[in-house]
Formats: C-alpha cells, structure tokens, sequence
C-alpha cells in the first residue's frame, strides 16, 4: 500500500528522532498489517521521510500527487526552497507539530498542503522494579540540571540520569524498570518521542517548561521558535509542567502528590493503530 522513502544510513544510526521516525513507523505498518516496501516504487501511496539530494531525485521519478513528504526536511536549503516554491509537486508535507506547522507558514510555505502528523508510539509494559526519578536532560545548562538534581539529594531520594544522545534503547529500558516518575530539563520539541514512550509505559512526567527559545542554529528572522515546548502532546493525565526555577518546589511536591495515568493518553492520542490511521487518511485529503 505505501512505499517508505529514506536514507538507510539513519536507521542502521544512533538512537534519535529521526531514527525513531522510521523504526516506530516501520513497526506500527508491521502492528496493523499494512503492506510497505523500503526504497522501492511498488505500492500506489509514496512518503518520502528525507527530504535532501536523494529525496529530491528519488521524487523527480514518482507521481507527485501520491508523495508526501516530511518530518525530515531542512526548509532553508535548495531543495526546501524547492518544495516552497512548487506545492503542485507533492499532496502533503508532513510536521510533527503545531510550532513546525506555524514556521513552515511563515517562511512562505502552502498551509493548506501542511499537515501535523506525529509517528506512533509503541505500547510500553515493564516490570517496574524501582522507585527512583528519572532525570532526563537535553540541551539545558548543568546550572539548572544541578538544580534539580541537589533538591533530590537534598530530599534523599534516588534517580536515574540520561543525556540525549548518549544512551543505548537497552539503558533506556532500564530506566523506565528502575524509575516511577522523570523529571524532563530539556529544549522545545517537535513530538519528543522519548518522552512519549516514558509515558506509555506509565511513567508521568514532570516539565520544565519554556515560553520562549531562540535558536542559533536557524537563519534569522525565524530563530525564535513559535509557541515552544518541551511537550505539545500532553494533558492532566501525564503529568504537570513549570516555567520558573522558583515553581520547582510546589510544583514537584503536587507531582509526588498527585496520580497520573498518562499510558492512557498515549494509548488514545499516540498509538500505532490511531497513527497509521492517521496518516493514510493524509493520501486521500
């Protein structure tokens, strides 16, 4: 039913977004018994997950009205421009977010031809053997991830550290069987799959939230990211969030305090069954 465009080099990488893009589709296709083929021109429906040189030539040799492409496309560069400039060649683009979906708009891109679409995520279930925090931390200062930390040692209570990028799916598992409750210190996320896969195996989430962010690594005038978050997907169920260094007390206390049941969220919002369902509809808008 659906051919899956990708460079193979990211699947066979480190465990990160754009790895779990295609790992969690692959497996939510598998889940629902849908038929799909890598890198090949077999089924009617085309998604070309990358978008650079090799999506570019790999969507020239398709029907442009079966392609939808994204999350992972850079739209500053020739071949963003590209698809900017030319929404007659493709059905959707595909963004994780409401924020992605406000740049896209801004930087000129077609609204209508903008889709939010978020992968699916796999349903969790550990035998959960310890009582610690999880203190999962990304892109933040060691100033405030310091913070939290000496108020937990302060309290004598244990946890768990993992820095994004640096942990194998094997010490991720680990964690989510050794530890109840996280504690997120980390930068605005376009779906954060890591956070979502804590919640489906029932962990509740403590934010430290942002309002605002800047990033360097964007041109201008479109660093300051629009309506940022550490958690676009997230409800009462999975957890609390904060802002301010000076509501982290209250804040953690009311989590400790308070029963969460965010597998059920993901299970509604997230699952692969309501993904899958989700995207094929995005072939027939």
């Amino acid at each position: 039913m659906i051919n899956l465009w990708f460079n193979e080099s990211v699947y066979n990488g480190p465990v990160r977004g754009p790895y779990k893009v295609i790992s969690n589709l692959i497996e939510s296709l598998e889940y629902v018994n849908i038929p799909y083929s890598v890198n090949e021109d077999k089924y009617s429906y085309n998604y070309l997950i990358h978008y650079g040189k090799e999506g570019y030539e790999k969507h020239e040799k398709l029907e442009h009205n079966s392609c939808i492409i994204g999350p992972q496309l850079w739209p500053f560069d020739f071949y963003g421009e590209f698809l900017k400039n030319n929404p007659q060649y493709y059905r959707k683009i595909i963004v994780p977010c409401i924020s992605t979906k406000i740049s896209f708009i801004d930087q000129g891109f077609v609204g209508e031809k903008i889709s939010i679409w978020p992968v699916g995520i796999k349903d969790i279930n550990v035998n959960r053997t310890g009582d610690k925090f999880l203190v999962y931390v990304k892109e933040r200062s060691e100033q405030d991830l310091n913070f939290v930390l000496q108020f937990l040692e302060k309290r004598k209570l244990e946890y768990e550290i993992l820095r994004y990028g640096s942990y194998s799916q094997e010490q991720f598992y680990n964690c989510l069987e050794s530890c109840s409750r996280a504690i997120i210190v980390g930068r605005p996320e376009t779906q954060g799959i890591a956070y979502q896969e804590m919640m489906s195996s029932n962990i509740p989430l403590l934010l430290w939230d942002v309002k605002e962010w800047y990033d360097p690594g964007t041109p201008e005038p479109y660093a300051n990211y629009p309506k940022p978050t550490l958690a676009h997907y997230f409800s009462d169920e999975c957890g609390l969030k904060f802002y301010l260094k000076e509501e982290f007390e209250d804040s953690f206390n009311k989590f400790l305090n308070t029963t969460y049941s965010p597998k059920s969220y993901v299970t509604r919002e997230l699952s692969y069954e309501v993904s899958v369902k989700r995207l094929l509809s995005l072939f027939e808008e």
